[in-house]
This record gives C-alpha cells, sequence and structure tokens, in this order.
C-alpha cells in the first residue's frame, strides 16, 4: 500500500507518548511557517515509522516560542497540507513517476527534513524527550525501502503535543 489519504472525515486520530522535536520551519515556493513535529515509533516486525505532523506556529505552546518569526525564515504562518508543501520543495511528479512512487519521494523529503532537524539541531528547536502527542493522520506510507531507518512514513496536522515529566 502506497498512501492512504484522509478519509471523509478530515484524517485518522492517532496518539502516542515518546520523544517529540518540535520546530518551526517552512517558506519557499510562497509557503509559510509550521510548527512541525518530528517524532518515531517501532513497527512490529522491524524498521520505525517516522511521524512529521505540522500546526500553524501560533497554535503551540507559547512557551517553546514557535509562533515568534526567526529573522531568517518566513513570517507569515502556513495552513495548507504539509504534502503540498513537500511537493513545493520536490520536482514535479516525472512522466513515468507512478502516483505513489512520487508519494514516496515527498514522504522521503519530510522525514528528512524533521530528521536533520533533530540531529544538527536549528536555532529555537524544542526536543521534549519525553511527550505525548496527538495529530491526524494525512497520508500513512509503507516505504518500499528504508529512510534513515524508517519504514513507514506518516504525515498530517498536529492537534496536540504536551510535555510530560519524566517521573511522573
Amino acid at each position: 500500500m502506497a498512501a492512504l489519504p484522509a478519509d471523509a472525515d478530515g484524517g485518522q486520530p492517532l496518539t502516542g507518548t515518546g520523544r517529540v522535536t518540535l520546530f518551526r520551519t517552512g517558506g519557499g515556493a510562497g509557503f509559510g511557517a509550521y510548527a512541525l513535529l518530528y517524532t518515531t515509533r517501532p513497527v512490529p516486525g522491524g524498521g520505525a515509522e517516522a511521524i512529521v505532523a505540522a500546526a500553524r506556529p501560533e497554535d503551540t505552546d507559547p512557551i517553546w516560542e514557535l509562533h515568534r518569526p526567526q529573522r531568517y525564515g518566513p513570517q507569515a504562518s502556513e495552513k495548507r497540507p504539509l504534502m503540498r508543501w513537500a511537493a513545493a520543495l520536490e520536482t514535479d511528479r516525472r512522466k513515468s513517476e507512478s502516483q505513489a512512487a512520487y508519494d514516496q519521494r515527498l514522504a522521503q523529503t519530510l522525514i528528512r527534513i524533521g530528521h536533520n532537524a533533530r540531529s544538527i539541531p536549528p536555532p529555537g528547536l524544542v526536543d521534549l524527550p519525553l511527550a505525548t502527542w496527538e495529530i491526524t493522520t494525512e497520508y500513512l506510507i509503507h516505504l518500499t525501502a528504508r529512510h534513515l531507518g524508517h519504514t513507514v512514513a506518516r504525515i498530517g496536522r498536529l492537534v496536540a503535543v504536551s510535555e510530560k515529566e519524566i517521573w511522573e
């Protein structure tokens, strides 16, 4: 299965707990800023699922200061779906490329953005060692080959995230 677009109700809800990386990103090709969540979770049978979800920066907790524009990035916030931004960053779908292969390429772009931010933190990155999160899944993409250790990509909208105390 390549991609499962959101159902008629606006997507599939998913919640989880674990390490969460949040940062402000976006811009280019006429897009504003996103507050991007990146996290991973194990997949039965091996591998890992990359979860990449976005919200408007002003919809996140003000304590993380993601709502504050950075002088080198986009000033306005963005609410278009994350896959549209990925499509703007990538080359257009090639004539010989199937929709499933194109979706894989877009998912890999978003995984790279989240993974790279965790590996080389940009200014303003928020790394929460333990957080609960809720997203609405817009795409579930089973990758044909591992990408940065991931076998599945889940792309969607960030609904909520909150830091948990490690010793709770």
